[in-house]
């Protein structure tokens, strides 16, 4: 005994894994993950009446999504899982419209739902000690840098992208006086702050502790410059600098 035939949204399902799979490559675990969410997609349309892809409107869509999140009709997914679950969906409705068999996305205006942002885990003291270790005991410029640098991360609460774009003009202290040529290093004072230049071009002066200004005045004074001499007019203004 013939069972009851597929609904018009049923076969556009098979048709859109189909042409995932043979035209597309898509994985098999990758495909089965899009039929699963497709799965409940179509229980969703079915509990509204809606077996056409012609009917579906973008309230539907967005209500599925809400769906997913309150746990209608199964667990509750969380927003990573459900906006998963989206994404197959957009993919359906945008092979349907691209071949013709509709006349609109419904799925296109509707948005994933917001993901929670974590806060950064912090680093132990511990760790940060290992870290620092690790730098070396200044005893090569190498090491003098890299302390320099770590120390500097870790107490100014600067950026990478930041503390690698600092020029040595950006180190403000007492009674510098540096050298009119590209590889000047500020001689005598104190290294009281830094200029960092954030996103969007914006400046921001920020103090410099005790440890991150000795580690960063012992560099200035004989890491920079031992670094620097074997590659001159190369290193330009960068307050840090590699071996080339």
């Amino acid at each position: 005994m013939a069972g009851p035939a597929a609904s018009p949204i049923e076969l556009a399902v098979d048709d859109w894994l189909t042409h995932l799979g043979v035209e597309r490559g898509v994985s098999a675990n990758t495909s089965a993950s899009y039929r699963r969410d497709l799965r409940r997609y179509l229980e969703h349309l079915a509990g509204h009446g809606v077996t056409d892809p012609a009917d579906v409107t973008p309230a539907l869509v967005a209500d599925f999504v809400v769906a997913l999140r309150e746990g209608r009709g199964g667990r509750p997914l969380a927003a990573s899982s459900a906006g998963r679950a989206l994404i197959a969906v957009r993919g359906l409705h945008r092979f349907l419209l691209l071949e013709g068999r509709t006349g609109a996305d419904p799925a296109a205006s509707v948005r994933p739902p917001a993901t929670a942002r974590r806060l950064p885990d912090a680093l132990s003291v511990e760790q940060v000690e290992a870290l620092l270790a690790a730098a070396g005991d200044g005893a090569t410029p190498v090491s003098l840098r890299d302390r320099a640098l770590l120390e500097l991360l870790y107490g100014t609460g600067a950026r990478i992208s930041e503390a690698v774009g600092l020029d040595v003009d950006d180190v403000y202290a007492e009674g510098f006086e540096p050298e009119a040529e590209a590889d000047a290093t500020p001689r005598g004072g104190v290294v009281d702050g830094l200029r960092l230049v954030g996103k969007g071009g914006t400046h921001r002066v920020v103090p410099v502790g005790r440890y991150a200004r000795a580690a960063l005045e012992a560099y200035l004074v004989r890491g920079r410059p031992a670094l620097v001499a074997g590659a001159p007019g190369r290193a330009g203004a960068a307050l840090f600098v590699g071996l080339r």
